[in-house]
């Protein structure tokens, strides 16, 4: 009896170190894939805007090609990449008639903003002496050279700006030529697939990645078409309270609706200040209240609606996720978090085995819920 007992707990021990054994080896294959996305991420983050552009632009490119000649099969990137470059070219002129707006009113605020900055010093250096134990003998200096302190941060800033810009504009070259590439090549890779894996499971695959991409797809257009709604309020409600660059303020809430819960934040706390320097505490409460609103509705009763079964991400894991691949990639990486992350959970849940993990990433709670929502088609 007692080397039965022996030998059940020694049966135990084995499997509870094969058990640790296992998740180890899982923890070191992750850390190390980390690093390896960290270390090629000169290489990986021009494919991976490639990617989600040529997703993003291939019904475009696919409509053209199967109306025209197959000798004039190139039409069809071709097509789809002249989209690509019209919209970009609507981003640039946006941009150039907000910035010389914002150029031509910076004067009439240079004073308010000048005394905010000014108040933020001081706010600072309270805390600070507070906390440090400091009795704010750096406040004097602080404030004397608060002038030439602003005008340094200024000019650095703008410079910071240039040298990012030149590099998204070169960024920007490579991942257009890589994405005409994988429009051009998709046929060809189609055929390839087939003949490696052959018929049957070709069609299997082809059709989850059809699905993927066609979900992929409907979470951009439901992302800009929330962030076209969420911009014309907020040009409405700031309109009514008279707050500058009104078309800048619909732009950032449009930009940075793509950035779901931060984005948000982010698109409210700037025209709140601009509120605080035009009229005053009161009237950056009431500002602050509307956006509030806004955002609430947008996010808790038109989102929804427009997404319809779009899988939809938990905030928990959108933040998460947008330190880790601001981590791993920099400022590119906080552009593709959310699509990367979008597009890892929509595959997840096409594939039998791996649908817990996209369970597990989703913001729902009820697994019959969320199985109804996402399950292919």
């Amino acid at each position: 009896m007692a080397q039965r007992e022996d030998a059940d707990i020694e049966r135990g021990w084995s499997i509870d170190r094969m058990t640790l054994g296992l998740w180890l080896v899982g923890l070191l294959a992750a850390l190390a894939a980390l690093w390896g996305l960290g270390a090629a991420s000169p290489v990986l983050i021009p494919l991976a805007g490639a990617f989600f552009v040529a997703v993003a632009v291939a019904p475009i490119g696919r409509w053209v090609r199967d109306r025209v000649p197959p000798r004039l099969a190139l039409l069809g990137p071709l097509a789809a990449m002249l989209t690509v470059l019209l919209v970009l070219a609507v981003f640039a002129g946006g941009l150039w008639f907000i910035g010389q707006r914002v150029a031509g009113e910076v004067p009439r605020h240079a004073e308010e903003l000048q005394r905010l900055w000014q108040q933020a010093n001081g706010w600072i250096d309270g805390l600070r002496g507070q906390f440090l134990g400091d009795s704010g003998g750096g406040d004097s200096g602080g404030g004397s050279d608060s002038g030439g302190g602003g005008a340094e941060a200024l000019s650095g800033l703008v410079a910071s700006v240039l040298t990012a810009a030149r590099e998204a504009v070169s960024t920007l070259v490579i991942v257009l030529f890589l994405a005409l590439l994988m429009l051009v090549e998709a046929p060809v890779w189609r055929e390839k697939i087939v003949k490696t894996l052959g018929p049957e499971r070709c069609a299997t695959t082809v059709t989850a990645v059809t699905a993927i991409a066609q979900q992929f797809r409907r979470f951009l257009l439901v992302s800009t078409t929330l962030g076209l709604i969420t911009g014309a309020l907020y040009i409405g409600w700031l309109s009514l309270f008279g707050i500058d660059f009104l078309f800048l303020w619909g732009f950032l809430a449009f930009l940075l609706n793509y950035i779901p819960v931060i984005g948000s934040v982010g698109a409210a706390a700037l025209p709140v200040l601009m509120a605080l320097a035009q009229g005053g505490s009161t009237t950056a409460l009431m500002v602050a209240g509307g956006l509030l609103v806004i955002e609430q509705v947008m996010g808790n009763f038109i989102g929804p609606r427009l997404e319809g079964k779009q899988l939809a991400i938990s905030p928990l894991v959108i933040v998460s996720s947008l330190l880790l691949w601001s981590w791993l990639w920099g400022a590119a990486g906080t552009v593709l978090a959310v699509p990367m992350t979008v597009l890892i959970a929509i595959a997840l849940s096409h594939i039998d085995a791996l649908r817990p993990f996209a369970f597990v990433l989703s913001d729902k709670s009820d697994r019959r819920r969320f199985e109804a929502r996402t399950r292919p088609e």
